[in-house]
């Protein structure tokens, strides 16, 4: 076929289904709407930094009349979105085709095509246990006939993909289909990546699917699948990332703050957040089967909002945790949740929406961030505070009364800190430190390093991070209550994985304005990683003489530390290991200060992201930065030779 000019693509003509006898499978054509299109729109990110926006409202899209399907394949349009429902017995799979045009092959033979499957609701098929390679693994696998690749498969709805007339039913015994040309719903979504080449000249290009219920239903034998089905010669609509997840800071009893991955070019992404409760009315029926399906989770939300129980989303603008190490001026979306129940569990997802080549008339589209935990807290006596003027780092609860304004208290604390941090930034000033005629003591710090990791620490001690009272603090936690456990004997490591946490009241607050002026009661405080005192000796001027506690003397009446860290408190991806993909800590970081399920282990302040760049990113300069320093202490001892 010779080369042409390829005109611009064309929607394929509408295809409405074929009336006839009702069959399991019964579509609803949800035509030229997308799921979060006009769920989301209250909570675009604000176009101003200082501008914010609350989703009070929410809606799923409108369906048109129901259609019944017939043996015929239910005919799709270019980027409509249609709905259908397939019975988890059902002896034949769901069809459907989708006719890319003729003029789409202007000036090549093939069309990329992208199809988008998501399982709204439907039986939940627990997947087999093959995480490790052992004797039980072995003989499950036997006993299946089936390879671990085949048996993790079994238990999820498939989608396959035709272009061939004489496979219009494409299933599980289709032959000759490409590997890249079926794919199975994981985390309730699939998608398939189709390069269409055209059959005969001149002529249209059918593509025929088909969604089969799993292969293994582990002996479930009733239960209706809801899916979602979209496909497009435009762009890939719906995209799922793992690569990128928001950054849970803190809960109080009804409020939540999180933040999403740096970004370094403006405007910001535009980010929509989903809050669903774990459990219960408005959550997903699964997590574990859904937790990826557009459909299933916009369907919650959209029922959340509507109910009651509806929550407000605010998003601003955030260059917390983005100075570090001098890398770039990076930018962070933030969000406020308010509206939430106390003492509850909620599963959090970031979506992003962006225009078709910068287009929003050529569509719209979404790609779904991994979700992450979070738990609001019980005890009134912790309040989220953030955009904090005199400690900007500072977004989590600290311990205040209920009739102590967030001003007030705040005020009172930075009677503290403000005091403190003048005297230690006059102090440091005395010393030249980039001044390379006087000596620089550093070539990777500064004393603008120097003073950001010392307030760092300061607000920390002086701004204790509140969480609910342990009702057993021995079993309960890893921190020593009162310091008598601590008599310079190794205390080994927190195999427990428990956290730093002290119990705390107004007469042994640390601080006597918590008690006397901010009028906190009982509250648990999340002691401050010791790797925020480290910081400033390892950023700090040696003159300073600064020196943080031992590890196993004192050290744990007043520090934590993360959760891979060694026996002594120290190191990251030891303490027995992450486990399989970072599941024993709850994510594949190291310096894990805070677990899977947004509980922390110690109050890290950005310590933790500290550690992780200077770690990886910025070995390349550290490593430069210690071949200058030999070279000059090289130099330094062939002087002194010569002198002798």
């Amino acid at each position: 076929m010779t080369t042409r000019r390829r005109l611009p693509r064309q929607h394929s003509s509408l295809f409405p289904p074929i009336p006839g006898p009702t069959a399991k499978l019964l579509a609803l054509a949800y035509l030229c709407l997308l799921p979060w299109s006009s769920a989301q729109q209250a909570t675009q990110p604000p176009t101003s930094p200082s501008a914010s926006s609350s989703a009070t409202s929410s809606q799923t899209p409108t369906s048109t009349t129901l259609s019944p399907a017939t043996a015929t394949p239910v005919a799709l349009n270019d980027s409509s979105v249609v709905r259908a429902r397939l019975n988890l017995n059902a002896t034949t799979g769901a069809f459907f085709n989708f006719t890319i045009p003729a003029s789409a092959y202007a000036s090549d033979d093939t069309v990329r095509t992208w199809v988008s499957l998501s399982l709204c609701d439907g039986p939940d098929i627990p997947p087999y246990n093959l995480t490790e390679n052992t004797k039980p693994t072995k003989k499950l696998l036997k006993s299946l006939g089936m390879s671990a690749d085949e048996a993790r498969a079994s238990t999820n709805v498939a989608i396959y993909a035709s272009s061939d007339p004489d496979t219009q039913r494409p299933g599980p015994d289709s032959s000759g289909l490409p590997a890249s040309w079926k794919s199975y719903a994981v985390g309730g979504w699939a998608s398939l990546q189709l390069d269409v080449r055209q059959r005969e000249d001149d002529k249209d290009q059918p593509i025929w699917l088909g969604v089969w219920p799993p292969v293994d239903t582990r002996n479930q034998t009733t239960g209706v699948y809801e899916m979602q089905l979209v496909a497009s010669t435009i762009a890939q609509l719906e995209a799922v990332d793992d690569s990128l997840r928001g950054r849970l800071d803190d809960t109080d009893t009804t409020n939540a703050m999180f933040l999403s991955s740096p970004y370094t070019t403006k405007p910001a992404p535009n980010l929509t957040a989903i809050v669903l409760p774990s459990a219960g009315r408005y959550s997903l029926a699964t997590v574990s089967h859904f937790n990826s399906s557009f459909c299933a989770i916009q369907d919650a939300w959209g029922a959340l909002q509507r109910s009651p129980s509806r929550v407000t989303v605010k998003t601003s603008e955030t260059e917390r945790f983005t100075a570090y190490n001098n890398v770039t001026d990076d930018f962070r979306t933030q969000f406020l949740v308010s509206g939430l129940q106390p003492g509850t569990n909620y599963t959090t997802w970031l979506v992003q929406t962006e225009a078709i080549n910068n287009d929003p008339a050529r569509g719209l589209t979404y790609t779904l961030y991994p979700s992450f935990k979070m738990q609001t807290k019980r005890n009134d006596f912790c309040r989220l505070v953030y955009d904090v003027d005199f400690c900007p780092n500072v977004a989590y609860s600290i311990p205040v009364s209920p009739d102590v304004s967030t001003e007030s208290a705040l005020a009172t604390i930075n009677r503290t800190v403000a005091p403190n941090y003048s005297n230690f930034s006059a102090l440091v000033d005395t010393f030249p430190c980039g001044d390379s005629l006087f000596g620089m003591y550093s070539y990777v710090q500064s004393c603008d390093t120097c003073k950001s990791s010392y307030l760092d620490w300061l607000c920390a001690v002086t701004m204790p991070r509140c969480t609910d009272s342990l009702s057993d603090p021995q079993t309960q936690s890893r921190a020593s209550q009162d310091g008598r456990s601590l008599t310079g004997a190794p205390t080994g490591e927190n195999v427990d994985l428990l956290p730093y946490v002290v119990n705390r009241n107004a007469t042994n607050s640390k601080r006597s304005y918590i008690g006397d002026e901010l009028g906190a009661g009982s509250y648990g405080e999340v002691l401050p990683c010791i790797y925020n005192c480290y910081y400033v000796e390892r950023t700090c001027p040696p003159i300073l003489g600064w020196t943080c506690p031992a590890w196993d003397v004192t050290a744990q009446r007043d520090y934590g530390t993360f959760a891979d860290s060694g026996d002594e408190g120290i190191g990251a991806g030891m303490n027995g290991g992450a486990g399989l993909d970072g599941s024993r800590f709850g994510g594949p970081e190291r310096y894990v200060s805070v677990d899977g399920f947004g509980n922390a282990f110690c109050n890290a302040l950005g310590v933790d992201i500290r550690l992780r760049e200077s770690n990886s990113a910025r070995t390349t300069a550290a490593a430069a930065a210690s071949r200058r320093s030999l070279l000059l202490l090289s130099t330094l001892v062939v002087v002194i030779l010569a002198a002798f």
